[in-house]
C-alpha cells in the first residue's frame, strides 16, 4: 500500500471526532497560526472546530458515516454552526472566511450544501465561503514533508512503501561498485590484455564479505538474479587473471604477457580479450536492469 492509499483508507475509516482530529492534525502542520478548538461542556465549540485568528478564517467539521444520506442534516448544521460562530467568535476575530469541512470520502460534496455556503457568504458579506472535502485535505497533507506525512499516518517509510527501501538497496549496490563499472566499461575488450589492478584487488576483498553483499540483495527475484550475475562475472574476471601465470602485475594493470615462443600466442591473446569482453557485456546488461529498477 502506498502513502496515498494509506491516507484514503484512513479517511474512509474516520467518522465524527476521528475525522475532526485528523483534520486538525494536518492543518496544524500545514498552516502557521491554525488552532483547533476543544469543546467546553454544554457550550460546545460555538461553531468553531479550528481557526486562524490573524486572517479571520474559521472551519467547522461534519463527518457522518454517509454524507449523501445526511445532506439535509449537513445543510442545517452549516446554518446553525455559522449562527453560533457569528454570535460568539465574530467578537473575538471578525469572520472573513468560513469553510464547512466535510468527509465526503472522495465521492464529492452534494451541490445543495455548496449553495448554502454561498448564501451564507452573501448574507454576511464574507470574503469567501466554501466546502472543504476529503480531496482538499489530501492536497493539504501532501504539501508537507514526507516524514511529517508518515508521522500523521502513523507509519514508517519501510512499512509504507517496501519498494522504496528495496530500490534504495539496489542503488547502494551499484554505488558500491561504481568505480569498477567505470574502469571495466571504459576498458572494454582491452581489459583482457590490461586488467585494472585496483579492480582486481577490490574484487578479491569484496567477495570475501558475504554479509556486506547479502544485505544489499534485492527482494525482487529478477533484480537479485542480476546482482548475482554481476558478482559471478566479477569473480570470473578475477579468476581469469589470478589463475593464469601469464598475467603479470606491472603496477596499474595486470598485463597478459605469454612467452614470445608460445605457439598461437597472438590467437591466445585475442581469446583472452574476447572472453573478458563477453563477461563485461553480461555485466553491463545486468547493470542496466538494476539501474532502471533503482531509478
Amino acid at each position: 500500500m502506498d502513502i496515498r492509499e494509506k491516507f484514503r483508507l484512513k479517511v474512509h475509516e474516520s467518522n465524527g471526532i476521528e475525522y475532526q482530529k485528523l483534520f486538525a492534525q494536518i492543518m496544524s502542520s500545514a498552516i502557521s497560526g491554525f488552532q483547533s478548538v476543544k469543546p467546553h461542556g454544554n457550550i460546545g465549540d460555538r461553531g468553531n472546530d479550528g481557526w486562524i485568528k490573524s486572517t479571520g478564517t474559521y472551519y467547522q467539521v461534519y463527518a457522518p458515516e454517509d454524507l449523501p444520506k445526511n445532506t439535509e442534516t449537513a445543510i442545517k448544521k452549516a446554518k446553525d454552526d455559522y449562527k453560533n460562530l457569528n454570535e460568539y467568535w465574530n467578537k473575538i476575530s471578525k469572520i472573513q472566511y468560513f469553510y464547512f469541512v466535510l468527509n465526503d470520502k472522495f465521492h464529492g460534496i452534494p451541490p445543495h450544501i455548496s449553495r448554502v455556503l454561498q448564501e451564507i457568504g452573501t448574507e454576511f458579506n464574507l470574503l469567501e465561503t466554501g466546502t472543504f472535502g476529503a480531496q482538499d485535505l489530501e492536497r493539504t497533507l501532501f504539501t508537507l514533508p514526507h516524514d511529517v506525512i508518515c508521522s500523521i499516518l502513523g507509519v514508517s517509510q519501510e512499512q509504507l512503501n517496501p519498494l522504496y527501501d528495496d530500490q534504495k538497496k539496489a542503488r547502494q549496490f551499484l554505488d558500491e561498485l561504481g568505480f569498477v563499472f567505470d574502469e571495466l566499461f571504459s576498458s572494454g575488450r582491452t581489459a583482457g590484455y590490461f586488467f585494472p589492478s585496483n579492480v582486481f584487488y577490490f574484487i578479491r576483498n569484496w567477495t570475501e564479505s558475504d554479509w556486506n553483499y547479502s544485505r544489499l540483495l534485492s527482494r525482487n527475484a529478477e533484480i537479485s538474479h542480476h546482482q548475482n550475475n554481476i558478482r559471478n562475472q566479477l569473480i570470473n574476471m578475477h579468476n581469469q587473471v589470478m589463475e593464469d601465470s601469464h598475467y603479470k602485475d606491472i603496477g596499474l594493470t595486470f598485463k597478459y604477457i605469454p612467452p614470445l615462443s608460445l605457439k598461437n600466442r597472438d590467437k591466445l591473446i585475442e581469446e583472452k580479450q574476447d572472453l573478458m569482453l563477453h563477461m563485461i557485456h553480461s555485466l553491463a546488461e545486468s547493470y542496466k536492469i538494476i539501474r532502471n529498477y533503482s531509478a
